[in-house]
C-alpha cells in the first residue's frame, strides 16, 4: 500500500491543483486539501479546486451508454488530466490531453505515475500549446473535450477549427462568457496574465457573448446537431456566465440526450 503522508506530501509541493483525482480506497488529490475534494479560489491559490467525477460520469453515459470502448479521446487544455483519466476508466482506446502549461501536465503525471484506482495505461500527456497541434501530425479522435481554452485564445476560431478537423463524432464544448453590448451576436476581447496558471499564455483572448454565436461558430465547422447541457447564467457579483454544449456531426445522435436544442 503507497504510503499516504508521502504522497500527500508530493500532491501539496505540486499545488494549486484545479481537479480532484482518485488515487486510490478514498484518497485523492482534492482530499489532500479539504474533505470533499473542492475548495474556493481564495483558499487555494487563486485556483478552484473542482469534483466534478460524477457530473462527467452521467453526461457520458448518456453520451456512450456502452461506454467508450474501442473510441479516440482528445482532452485540449487538459490541466492535471481528470478527464483523461475518467475517459479511459469508460474504457476508450487511446486518450491524449495536452495543456501549454508545464504545471499541470506535471502533476497529469504524477497522478498517472500513482493511481491504482483504474487503469492508466493507453494514457499520453504532453505540454504542447492548440496552435502546435496541426504540425503533430495526430490522427482524428472520435470525442474531443474543449472545455476552458477557448476563452483563453487570442484567435479562438482557428484554435476551434483546429480542434474540430481533429474530431470525427463529438465535442464537448466548455466556455465562459461576457453579456453582449451593444453589438449582441459576437465576442468581447479581454486581456488576461501569461504567468497564472489559470490564464492562457497569449495575454489577448475572447469571451463569446451568447449561445447563438457559439450555436453558429460550431455548425459552420460541420457540428450538425447541438444541445446545451448546462448553462450558469450571469449572478450581479459575477458578470461571467458558463455555458456547455455537446456538439455532434451527425443530425439525430444526440436524439437521446437530455438539453435544450441549439440546432
Amino acid at each position: 500500500m503507497p504510503d499516504r503522508e508521502v504522497l500527500a506530501e508530493k500532491i501539496r509541493a505540486l499545488r494549486p491543483w484545479h481537479h480532484d483525482i482518485e488515487l486510490f480506497d478514498d484518497f485523492s488529490t482534492g482530499k489532500v486539501f479539504s474533505p470533499d475534494g473542492k475548495l474556493a479560489g481564495k483558499d487555494n491559490d487563486g485556483v478552484s479546486l473542482i469534483s466534478p467525477r460524477s457530473r462527467y460520469f452521467g453526461r457520458m453515459r448518456q453520451l456512450f451508454p456502452e461506454g467508450l470502448s474501442g473510441k479516440h479521446f482528445l482532452d485540449c487544455a487538459c490541466n492535471a488530466g481528470a478527464y483523461c483519466f475518467w475517459a479511459r476508466e469508460l474504457d476508450a482506446e487511446r486518450v491524449v490531453g495536452f495543456d501549454v502549461r508545464e504545471h499541470w501536465i506535471e502533476q497529469a503525471k504524477f497522478v498517472q505515475q500513482h493511481r491504482t484506482f483504474q487503469p492508466v495505461d493507453r494514457i499520453e500527456f504532453f505540454v504542447r500549446d492548440l496552435y502546435d497541434l496541426p504540425g503533430l501530425g495526430l490522427d482524428p479522435f472520435d470525442v474531443t473535450y474543449f472545455s476552458g481554452i477557448f476563452y483563453h485564445l487570442p484567435d479562438p476560431i482557428t484554435g476551434l477549427k483546429i480542434a474540430a478537423d481533429l474530431t470525427r463524432e463529438i465535442m464537448i464544448f466548455n466556455t465562459a462568457m461576457m453579456p453582449p453590448g451593444d453589438y449582441q451576436n459576437g465576442m468581447t476581447i479581454a486581456h488576461e496574465s501569461r504567468t497564472k496558471v489559470m490564464s492562457g499564455v497569449h495575454e489577448l483572448s475572447w469571451f463569446p457573448n451568447n449561445k447563438e454565436t457559439l450555436r453558429d461558430i460550431l455548425l459552420w465547422m460541420g457540428f450538425k446537431e447541438q444541445k446545451i447541457s448546462m448553462l450558469n447564467e450571469n449572478k450581479t457579483d459575477a458578470p461571467r456566465s458558463r455555458i456547455e454544449i455537446i456538439a455532434a456531426r451527425e443530425r439525430g445522435r444526440l436524439e437521446n440526450f437530455d438539453g435544450e436544442v441549439l440546432v
